[in-house]
């Protein structure tokens, strides 16, 4: 996703988040294939978007197997999965 997708202006607000955490916002959205997880992303405030995060946060680095078969379940290709799996761990966990 491009800068312009996101901030206090784009579909997502991320104007509360470090630049890490907006970076894997960023990315999530923009390789998330659920239409329901994106209108969820859109439709929170700034707050929202930031406490979705940290839900986020807890559910994604606690299992990275799970995360891998829920990737996979979604329709995830591996190398897809393993870019996702980066990221997270990388900006996120």
């Amino acid at each position: 996703m491009t800068a312009s997708c996101c901030g206090s202006e784009g579909p997502v607000d991320t104007s509360r988040l470090t630049d890490r955490q907006r970076e894997w916002a960023e990315y999530s959205y923009a390789h998330e294939k659920n239409e329901d997880v994106k209108r969820t992303w859109e439709q929170l405030p700034a707050e929202g978007v930031e406490s979705f995060l940290d839900q986020q946060r807890s559910r994604l680095c606690s299992d990275m197997d799970a995360l891998m078969k829920n990737l996979k379940e979604a329709g995830y290709e591996a190398g897809e999965m393993q870019d996702y799996r980066q990221k997270t761990t990388e900006l996120l966990c």
